[in-house]
């Protein structure tokens, strides 16, 4: 007895001399965390559709169908975080047969890999020490701009305790009490944190600093 095929994809005379003869970009970009491009895609003669398959950094995001013996494909995938990231079309010639058979070639794809950059701001710290008293102030850098500021504070106390504030949106200042350790009978650790998010809704890199105070 032959060996049977699986349904849906075959390796025998049907897909004899069927290739992706054509599979290129137009563009693609990432932002606001969504990464998105189009091109163009063409088959063989004797092939009328394709199957598409996308992938972002290896992982499978999107797989689709589309008949024809050319055409567009599309596709875009939220959550790109900060970075660069690699983007993968793979290719497959297809026949569909009059009562809606599909039948996907596996031996001739073809693939395009295509590198983007999603774009994200930066934030700076800056901080100075009058008598006790710490005063920061935060600026933002790239990215899309209107930048919205998030502070936090951590506290470690001397029993190895810690308090740990939520992010707060604010402006450009902020800052701690925090006295001399000269004298003092207690000792903590005073953590001040800012990021900034641009106007697309990615987020920087905290930036920190920490101070030893006296209570």
């Amino acid at each position: 007895m032959a060996p049977q095929e699986a349904v849906g994809t075959q390796q025998s005379a049907l897909c004899s001399g069927l290739s992706v003869t054509a599979l290129s970009t137009v563009g693609m970009s990432s932002y606001g965390g969504e990464i998105a491009g189009h091109g163009a895609w063409a088959v063989s003669t004797f092939a009328n559709a394709v199957k598409l398959e996308y992938r972002v950094d290896g992982v499978p995001r999107v797989v689709e169908e589309r008949p024809g013996n050319s055409g567009s494909w599309y596709m875009s995938s939220a959550g790109a975080t900060c970075g660069a990231h690699t983007v993968e079309v793979k290719a497959y010639p297809m026949v569909i047969d009059s009562n809606g058979n599909r039948t996907t070639c596996l031996e001739a794809p073809r693939t395009l890999t295509l590198s983007v950059v999603q774009d994200c701001p930066t934030a700076t710290l800056s901080c100075a020490y009058p008598v006790s008293q710490v005063n920061c102030t935060a600026s933002g850098s790239g990215g899309t701009g209107g930048y919205t500021y998030f502070w936090q504070e951590r506290i470690r106390y001397p029993d190895g305790t810690e308090y740990m504030g939520a992010w707060d949106a604010g402006g450009t200042s902020n800052g701690f009490y925090c006295p001399s350790v000269f004298d003092r009978m207690e000792i903590v650790w005073n953590t001040l944190y800012v990021k900034v998010r641009d106007s697309a809704g990615m987020e920087s890199p905290a930036r920190m600093i920490t101070r030893k105070c006296g209570y």
